[in-house]
């Protein structure tokens, strides 16, 4: 009986089952949600290890230039002229600089990562599928394209299986991190990088393992979706994995 996915037996599960473009959807939604999880995960615990505020610019204060220059009298009697209310609402009294909990910094910076994940991630799918593809085709291949993204959805898999792995790895290995009142976001993105180092070779490892563990996937599932020899779908998949290893690290 063939196994049910190739995480474990590669060999047995491209023998002995058809690639489905079906399946290879539900792939892709699943990679994709747990490229999101992910970086929920390290919110989740960027803001239960690191604890105190910080300063920001005052967002309910205009611009600096704008009070120094006197344009806020000039705007509130313009203002009164046409409407008869008192003022304009451009408070130049406020402090320019406000003390902000640093949860609610960490929170806002990681809503913004949640797009281009969902945007991003896809399409990282699409242009790795494009490289095995291409890299088969000067081995002679045969097979359409749909073929190749089920494999190599197939071969990012593992990704679902590191995850979690490293989540934990970083609660365990993350040092806390408070952080004292005045300290300035720039600041507060250093301390947080020098915490991550204890994780660090970690999640490399992780990563050398995930992917390592995904070009074997690639190199059965090549052979079998494009109709190429087993040397050549390693030497594809292998260099295109040590070329996502390599631009992972930049």
């Amino acid at each position: 009986m063939a196994p049910r996915t190739p995480l474990l037996r590669p060999d047995s599960y491209f023998a002995n089952r058809e690639l489905s473009i079906a399946r290879a959807a539900v792939l892709g939604v699943l990679l994709t949600g747990a490229a999101v999880a992910f970086v929920a995960g390290l919110g989740m615990v960027f803001t239960e290890k690191v604890d105190g505020t910080v300063t920001v610019d005052n967002p309910d204060r205009p611009p600096e230039g704008f009070c120094e220059s006197g344009m806020n009298e000039t705007f509130d009697d313009m203002n009164d002229n046409l409407t008869g209310t008192n003022g304009t609402g451009f408070d130049c009294s406020q402090p320019a600089r406000i003390e902000r909990n640093v949860d609610t910094i960490l929170r806002q910076a990681i809503g913004q990562i949640y797009p281009a994940m969902v945007i991003g991630f896809p399409i990282v799918i699409f242009v790795t599928a494009g490289l095995l593809h291409a890299g088969t085709a000067i081995c002679d291949a045969s097979g359409g394209f749909a073929r190749t993204l089920t494999v190599t959805l197939w071969g990012m898999t593992p990704f679902i299986v590191t995850t979690p792995v490293a989540l934990g790895a970083l609660w365990l290995l993350m040092d806390p991190v408070t952080v004292s009142p005045g300290v300035a976001p720039q600041a507060l993105q250093q301390s947080l990088l020098d915490s991550l180092q204890p994780w660090v070779p970690v999640a490399l490892a992780l990563n050398l393992v995930g992917s390592l563990w995904g070009a074997v996937v690639w190199t059965f599932g090549l052979e079998r979706a494009r109709s190429v020899t087993r040397g050549q779908a390693a030497a594809v998949a292998g260099f295109v994995t040590l070329l996502l290893v390599v631009l992972g690290l930049l």
